[in-house]
């Protein structure tokens, strides 16, 4: 997988998938205009964090800090330094090349996919997987604190937005 190519190993993680039948894989694109504010969840989730409206799309992701590491047909990759138990965040813009590289300390690297594998009986399997890396002792004792009251609400999210796009994927085969 791709994520593997920008955070093989990693300290914490998240992961959810969801099948849908459909006749064949969406192209990875299809993530892109997704409105994921169809969820009261996530509206009432981002707003209680503090988290701009245009989040709730992947295009309003990356105005808020994340980077599209990589996609192929199956796969999209974004990433994200920053300190997210400072108040803003403390996030560092970096190219995908820097992003790999980067070992700055008491920062979290984090990188967040969406992937769709297609099996045999013609069902697509949406995966998300989140990873975060932090890049010293301290980073991780600041970030396990804050993983602590945000790690069940992030998976809520994730959910969601499986859900989502599961609902999307059928209205459109």
């Amino acid at each position: 997988m791709l994520i593997d190519m920008y955070l093989d190993e990693w300290d914490f993680t998240k992961k959810n998938d969801i099948e849908v039948r459909i006749p064949t894989p969406p192209m990875i694109q299809f993530l892109y205009d997704i409105d994921y504010g169809k969820s009261r969840m996530i509206k009432v989730l981002f707003s209680l964090r503090g988290l701009p409206k245009r989040m709730v799309s992947l295009r309003g992701i990356f105005d808020t800090g994340f980077i599209l590491l990589e996609e192929d047909r199956t796969e999209i990759v974004i990433g994200l330094v920053a300190q997210p138990w400072k108040f803003n965040g403390n996030i560092i813009k970096l190219s995908p090349e820097q992003f790999m590289v980067f070992r700055d300390q008491d920062f979290v690297k984090i990188a967040w996919n969406f992937n769709f594998e297609m099996n045999r009986e013609r069902f697509v399997k949406i995966s998300t997987e989140t990873r975060i890396y932090c890049t010293s002792r301290k980073a991780k004792r600041y970030f396990s604190f804050y993983w602590f009251f945000i790690g069940f609400f992030s998976g809520v999210i994730r959910k969601e937005m499986l859900k989502i796009i599961k609902e999307e994927l059928l209205k459109s085969s």
